[in-house]
C-alpha cells in the first residue's frame, strides 16, 4: 500500500485545459488547414491549375487570332466571358478535382486516417472540417481565377472578340466563384465514400465530361442537363441552359455536391477506417 501510494503520489498531476484549447470542431478545421498547407500535392495542384488556366487562355487567344488573320470567313470567334468559362470547365476544373480528392484518399494510401480518425473520431466533424478548410479556399481561388482568366481572355482576343456587357463578366467571375467550391465538395464527399482516388477520379470524369457528351448523341438531352458537369459549365459561362435559368444550374450543381456528401459520411460512419 505504500508502495502504490508513493507511486500515485509522484504523478504529475491532470493537466486541465480550458474548453478552447484546441479540439472540438475549430481544432479539427486547425489541423485540416495545417494539413493542407503543408502537404506538397496542394501547390503541386495549384500550380497546375494556373498553368492550365494561363495555357487555356493563350491557345484560345492565338487560335483565334490565326483565324482571322487567314481572312477566312467562317473563323472562330467568341466573348471573353465565354472562353474563361470553357478553360475553367475543360480544363482547371480537373485540378480543383484532384486537390479535392487527395484531401481523403491521401490519408487512406498513407494510412494517416487511423491517426485522424483517433483524433476526431465524429464522422461529420471530421468530413465538415475537410468542407471548411476547402470551401473558403476555392471561393476565393475562384474569384481570382474568374477575374484574371476574364482579363487575360479579353487581351488575348482583342478586336477579334465579342462584345459583351459588364452584367456577363460579373456573372462569369462569380459563376466560377461558386462553382469551384461546389466541385471541391462533390468530389471531396465521393472520395469519402470510395477512398481510391483512381476509382473517385474517374467516376467524377464520367459524370462531369462524358456524360454530357454522350447523352445528347443518344436522345436524352434533358438528362445530361442535370448533371453537374452540365449545369457547371453554364454557371461558369454566365449563360442560361436552354431547359433552365441559370441560377437553376447552380441549385443542381449544389444537390450534386450535398448528395455527395452525405453519402461519403453515411459511408464513412458504417466502416471503421
Amino acid at each position: 500500500m505504500k508502495t502504490v501510494t508513493t507511486t500515485i503520489s509522484a504523478l504529475p498531476p491532470r493537466l486541465d485545459l480550458p474548453p478552447d484549447a484546441g479540439g472540438g470542431f475549430l481544432g479539427a478545421v486547425r489541423s485540416e488547414w495545417t494539413k493542407l498547407r503543408t502537404v506538397a500535392s496542394t501547390w503541386w495542384t495549384l500550380a497546375a491549375a494556373t498553368t492550365l488556366l494561363l495555357g487555356g487562355m493563350a491557345i484560345a487567344a492565338v487560335s483565334t487570332r490565326s483565324q482571322h488573320a487567314d481572312g477566312n470567313p467562317a473563323a472562330f470567334t467568341s466573348s471573353a466571358p465565354f472562353i474563361t468559362g470553357e478553360v475553367m470547365a475543360y480544363l482547371v476544373q480537373w485540378s480543383i478535382v484532384i486537390l479535392s480528392v487527395l484531401m481523403v484518399t491521401a490519408e487512406y494510401q498513407s494510412g494517416s486516417i487511423r491517426n485522424t480518425l483517433q483524433w476526431v473520431p465524429d464522422r461529420a466533424r471530421m468530413l465538415l472540417s475537410k468542407v471548411a478548410v476547402l470551401v473558403p479556399l476555392l471561393l476565393v481561388l475562384g474569384m481570382v481565377f474568374g477575374a484574371v482568366g476574364l482579363g487575360i481572355a479579353i487581351l488575348g482576343l482583342g478586336e477579334f472578340g465579342e462584345a459583351f456587357t459588364t452584367d456577363d463578366a460579373y456573372n462569369v467571375v462569380v459563376g466560377v466563384a461558386l462553382y469551384l467550391p461546389m466541385l471541391g465538395v462533390f468530389a471531396l464527399g465521393l472520395a469519402a465514400a470510395l477512398r481510391g482516388a483512381a476509382q473517385t477520379i474517374s467516376i467524377i470524369f464520367v459524370v462531369l465530361l462524358i456524360l454530357p457528351l454522350m447523352l445528347p448523341a443518344i436522345g436524352l438531352e434533358t438528362v445530361a442537363a442535370y448533371l453537374p458537369g452540365d449545369a457547371g459549365v453554364n454557371l461558369m459561362r454566365g449563360t442560361s441552359h436552354p431547359i433552365y435559368p441559370r441560377p437553376v444550374g447552380g441549385l443542381i450543381v449544389l444537390a450534386w455536391s450535398l448528395t455527395s456528401l452525405a453519402t461519403g459520411y453515411l459511408a464513412l460512419r458504417k466502416r471503421d477506417t
